[in-house]
């Protein structure tokens, strides 16, 4: 399983994946997997990770199910997500990883599953929804 090289240079060059200091580790047709440090500075109270971080670290995830091939279609867009989240993730964790799998992926929308865990442990499960504009 690797990164191809197309969605590797896209992924290097978005600026919030460099602002979270996330790495494209995966990319295959049926998962991707992204993963990212916690960063202190986006913690809340009691050392926990602002729901907004993992929430924008699935996305990540699951937009690189469809592009870049997508965008080939078109412009993709979010649409719609919805986020789970089941247990903190904490500064004093290990990484967070991101792993985004298809539910369907269909000519103009696309709709995908995302779990986030620290230390093998489930933090939040979304379900995001893109749609391919010509």
């Amino acid at each position: 399983m690797g990164v191809d090289d197309r969605a590797a240079r896209m992924f290097a060059t978005t600026p919030v994946n460099a602002f979270l200091k996330s790495r494209l580790v995966a990319r295959e047709p049926s998962r991707v997997e992204v993963r990212a440090p916690v960063l202190p500075d986006a913690c809340q109270e009691y050392g926990i990770l602002q729901g907004g971080v993992l929430s924008a670290l699935a996305d990540t995830a699951a937009v690189y199910l469809i592009i870049p091939e997508a965008m080939d279609r078109g412009r993709v867009n979010g649409i719609e997500f919805k986020m789970n989240f089941l247990r903190p993730a904490t500064a004093d964790g290990g990484e967070l990883v991101a792993v985004a799998t298809p539910l369907k992926i269909g000519r103009r929308i696309a709709v995908c599953s995302v779990d986030v865990s620290q230390d093998g442990r489930l933090c939040a499960r979304g379900t995001f929804t893109y749609l391919v504009e010509p």
